[in-house]
């Protein structure tokens, strides 16, 4: 009786421990990286010179400023942009957008534009379930104008991620993971 019960013992803590290093590596999975950098590149349909604009934080909240540039774009053109996230305070750069795709359904990027910013933003890439995610996106200028535009990525933490094509920027179901205005500029 005492053996079954010793072995009964030690199935239950092996068991226990099992589960117990299952959430740890889940809660390990979905740590928050460093984000010092946004990077937006953009490429002219039709052709023409692509553009880069950048965001840089290097210290993270709190110390220096950050540096960023602003967006200045031709008018009645169209730009396929792609997002890159980075971590400047590794060497080399870690590059954080491989993490976002890998973890699509829990991420999602918003663009919303100030009103008469002259630009309209669609064309959005899709997570594996159809919901925009936003690191590829296609941005359509109209007449010369200024504004502003603010891009969130927002992290969708629950097991399964609840993400859905019609939550909004602020949903209480994400939170953000870096949120930039970019001035604009169309000219």
């Amino acid at each position: 009786m005492k053996s079954n019960f010793l072995k009964l013992t030690l199935a239950v803590l092996l068991a226990s421990s099992l589960f117990t290093s299952c959430d740890k590596n889940k809660e390990e999975a979905n740590d928050e990286e460093v984000i010092t950098t946004m990077k937006l590149t953009f490429v002219p349909v039709g052709g023409g010179s692509s553009l880069i604009y950048e965001f840089n934080d290097l210290d993270g909240p709190g110390g220096a400023a950050p540096t960023q540039d602003e967006i200045i774009l031709a008018p009645s053109k169209t730009y396929n942009v792609t997002l890159q996230l980075l971590n400047k305070t590794e060497t080399p750069a870690e590059d954080i957008t491989v993490e976002v795709r890998e973890e699509s359904d829990a991420h999602r990027f918003y663009y919303e534009t100030s009103p008469g910013s002259s630009i309209t933003i669609s064309g959005l890439d899709n997570d594996v379930n159809g919901v925009p995610l936003g690191i590829a996106s296609t941005w359509t200028t109209g007449g010369a104008a200024t504004g502003s535009i603010k891009i969130t990525l927002r992290h969708y933490p629950a097991v399964p991620p609840n993400k859905a094509a019609g939550d909004l920027a602020n949903s209480s179901k994400s939170s953000t993971d870096i949120e930039v205005i970019f001035n604009t500029r169309v000219q």
